[in-house]
């Protein structure tokens, strides 16, 4: 894995300050929630950021939060806290069921909503440029 630098974000704001001084600095960055996926493409060097910028110390992310016309939902709320949240397990079943049926109990401890919707297919194919219907190709 190419060496990199770890910054960890304590707001919103802080975490969009260091990507734009990576990005000023002609760095390359990627920004880790839980960082299970974003450290396994780093090992393969499918990715290699210099900067990488953690968002697990920003707890507003999450939070849910209920309001007249329904919840907000933190990206950074793990699957498991999803699953087991009163509020959505009331309202939502769906999104609990759901929550609580990916992956493993090792990965749902970890895993975070916004990292499952916006990982990278796990496709060795996929991940290392093969042309496949999902990466461009007709194959």
């Amino acid at each position: 894995m190419k060496a990199f630098t770890n910054i960890t974000a304590t707001s919103v704001p802080d975490a969009v300050a260091a990507l734009r001084r990576a990005q000023q600095g002609g760095q390359t960055a990627a920004v880790a929630g839980g960082g299970s996926d974003l450290l396994g493409l780093m090992k393969e060097r499918l990715i290699t950021p210099d900067v990488v910028v953690r968002l697990s110390a920003i707890k507003d992310l999450a939070q849910v939060r209920g309001g007249r016309s329904g919840v907000t939902v933190g990206g950074q709320i793990t699957l498991k806290a999803l699953s087991e949240h009163a509020d959505i397990r009331r309202s939502y079943t769906a999104l609990a069921e759901a929550a609580a049926s990916v992956a493993t109990p090792q990965i749902r401890n970890v895993g975070t909503l916004a990292g499952n919707v916006n990982q990278r297919p796990w496709c060795w194919y996929y991940r290392n440029g093969f042309k496949c219907f999902k990466n461009g190709g007709n194959t």
